[in-house]
């Protein structure tokens, strides 16, 4: 046998050998991860952090919600309380957000009338109400709130639990109730 027909003939072997053998399993393609759908998620998620928060909860009566507490980016807050019956509620959200403030319902008979202001409480208003934004908005910083301090808050409510007033101070020790209207901050600037 010449050398050129054995090779042509182990090659034509060896070909028919690797055709009758089955071949490697197709392979899988793993799809493509989708780098935008991770940044979509980035985006959104640090889109919510930057904006305000807005913490709703709903009346008891089932309409609109008694109050919202939305966090401002600079760490202020604004509070909007619509109806007397989400206090227990907002006082949770406070305390759930650190902030040392307590909100009571104004008590025209009130035994003890008004709390007395903190000391040097009368040179800084954490708490600014604005005419434009209704009775029930205020906004006020927490950091205008020194460690042995607690912002009061006393809500004046209509008989039909909706908000008449919101008045603010600074006390030392929380009352167990106080009248309404006990005075608060300045009008917000805009």
């Amino acid at each position: 046998m010449s050398t050129p027909t054995h090779f042509k003939r182990r090659l034509a072997a060896e070909l028919a050998s690797m055709a009758a053998e089955p071949g490697p399993a197709p392979a899988t393609r793993t799809p493509a991860r989708r780098p935008r759908a991770r940044f979509t998620v980035v985006a959104v998620t640090a889109a919510a952090a930057a904006a305000a928060v807005v913490i709703p909860t709903v009346s008891g009566s089932g309409s609109a919600p008694a109050y919202a507490v939305t966090q401002q980016d600079d760490g202020s807050l604004t509070l909007e309380i619509r109806d007397a019956d989400g206090m227990s509620d907002l006082q949770d959200k406070l305390d759930e957000l650190g902030v040392r403030a307590r909100v009571l319902e104004g008590d025209d008979r009130c035994a003890t009338g008004a709390p007395p202001e903190a000391p040097g409480a009368h040179l800084r208003y954490p708490m600014t109400f604005s005419d434009a934004d209704g009775p029930g908005t205020v906004h006020f910083d927490p950091d205008l709130i020194h460690e042995d301090e607690t912002l009061l808050i006393v809500v004046g409510t209509r008989e039909d639990t909706t908000i008449r007033s919101l008045s603010s101070r600074l006390v030392t020790q929380v009352p167990a109730c106080s009248v309404p209207n006990i005075g608060g901050g300045p009008p917000a600037h805009a």
